[in-house]
């Protein structure tokens, strides 16, 4: 806490952050900043599926909550000689152990290490680095923040979806009270040149378990090509995870094209297949799948009115046959705010398919397009039947959403946000089915919050 006053003076000060003489190897210190804080009520169908702030609602008791979640970071960024560079980040975490931090429990959320690595450039050639630490590696063929299979540290483990027989009330609320943000140590080694790049990255501890069987661990290869000058990308990836419980390990390939080669168009494909085995309660082979295709559409004058669609499929486990078919990954797609998004719902990223329709606009209040307004309707169903004691359902259910972020300064937004998703069979029979205490096949989800960086 010491190092964050003497931080927050300086800046107060508009001093900059020096180190000692002795050190004239550091030739740069950048302090800055972030936090977060959002309002967010959840109707209580969503509680009792997710656990609440409690961890303990579930059907037949669960109530509506409102929350205030979040997290507040400071972060120093510094530039040594001989293109050495290092970042350490503290702060508190939004999400962290299976469970949503939320603020105004009687003491504020603990602080930790969030992010912390070293980045060496122009390692025995220019066109190579290397980090090492808590690495920001992630495999985003569209450079849109979100990736369909490997964001480690926006994502929970690996084989939470490993199930050798069909979903079920027990497989999906695990799935859905499991939040988790990982801090993965290792090293990513890139090398880069003109349109096209290589990465090798080896995550041994994505998750510490004391005893390297007990570790999981993550080694890849990927390679991504600049195909024009627009930006259009061509990715690969090849990837082997291994999991807690002996002989585990997932081999995961594939990739995508991201086309922008038409003005005003985004057009793009992804695909993965899996296949391996998990030893964790007894060998079972597993073998998964994801596609999504999609594309957007921006369209000229003051609004700049833009259109989406998406179809997005990741494969489901269709009965007990000693085989897990459904597709394990570390996505951190979130375009449906119930359904799909970590902190916020479900987090819905197996036996999954949806057509995603979506538009927005941008008007100005002060400054030009300062006022972004989108909606998104989600079509939804599970790709293989869940089962239940009464009933056998693919009836995920439908979901709209709408969206308000007003940036208020380049450092600053106000962010509201209001879901709602319907004809749900599976929601409300994962809560004991019609007529039981808090079953619904509707629920709906409201927030209110900022976003500030300094």
């Amino acid at each position: 806490m010491g190092l964050i006053l003497v931080l927050t003076l300086a800046l107060a000060q508009e001093k900059a952050v020096t180190t000692t003489k002795e050190k004239e190897a550091t030739v740069r210190v950048a302090v800055s900043g972030e936090t977060e804080l959002d309002y967010v009520w959840r109707r209580k169908e969503i509680t009792a599926f997710t656990g609440g702030i409690s961890g303990t609602s579930t059907p037949g008791n669960s109530e509506s909550e409102n929350t205030f979640e979040g997290f507040a970071a400071v972060r120093l960024d510094v530039d040594l000689s001989d293109q050495i560079f290092a970042v350490a980040e503290i702060g508190t975490k939004r999400v962290d152990g299976g469970a949503i931090n939320f603020f105004g429990q009687g003491s504020a959320l603990p602080i930790k290490l969030r992010e912390a690595h070293v980045l060496k450039k122009e390692l025995l050639m220019p066109e190579l680095s290397l980090q090492l630490g808590i690495t920001t590696w992630n495999f985003d063929l569209r450079g849109k923040g979100e990736s369909m299979a490997f964001d480690v540290r926006r994502s929970q483990s690996f084989v939470r979806n490993v199930n050798p027989a069909s979903d079920g009330p027990g497989s999906l609320a695990f799935r859905a009270s499991d939040p988790e943000e990982f801090e993965p140590v290792g090293f990513w080694l890139r090398f880069a040149r003109d349109r096209f790049s290589v990465d090798l990255v080896a995550l041994p501890a994505v998750l510490e378990g004391g005893s390297p069987t007990n570790d999981e661990s993550l080694y890849a290869i990927d390679l991504l090509y600049t195909m024009d000058a627009k930006g259009s990308r061509f990715g690969i990836i090849l990837a082997a995870t291994n999991d807690p419980g002996g002989s585990s390990t997932i081999f995961t390939y594939g990739g995508g094209v991201d086309w922008r080669g038409v003005e005003s168009l985004d057009a793009y494909v992804e695909f993965y297949f899996q296949n391996g085995r998990n030893s964790a309660v007894a060998p079972i082979k597993v073998g998964g799948y994801a596609v999504q295709v999609g594309a957007e559409y921006t369209f000229s004058g003051s609004l700049k009115p833009w259109v989406g669609v998406n179809l997005t499929n990741f494969s489901g486990d269709g009965g007990n046959n000693g085989k897990s078919s459904a597709f394990c990954s570390y996505e951190n797609i979130s375009d449906l705010m119930i359904l799909e998004d970590m902190y916020l719902g479900f987090d819905w990223d197996s036996n999954y398919r949806a057509i995603k329709i979506s538009g927005g606009i941008a008007l100005t209040v002060v400054s030009e397009a300062d006022l972004k307004i989108s909606a998104i309707v989600g079509i939804t169903r599970t790709a293989e039947p869940v089962r239940f004691a009464f009933e056998t359902t693919r009836k995920l259910g439908n979901e709209i959403d709408l969206h308000v972020d007003w940036a208020m300064s380049p450092q600053m937004v106000l962010g509201l946000g209001v879901g709602f998703l319907f004809g749900s069979e599976v929601l409300e029979n994962s809560m004991g089915g019609p007529g039981a205490p808090d079953a619904d096949n509707q629920t709906l989800l409201f927030t209110l919050g900022t976003t500030l960086r300094f």
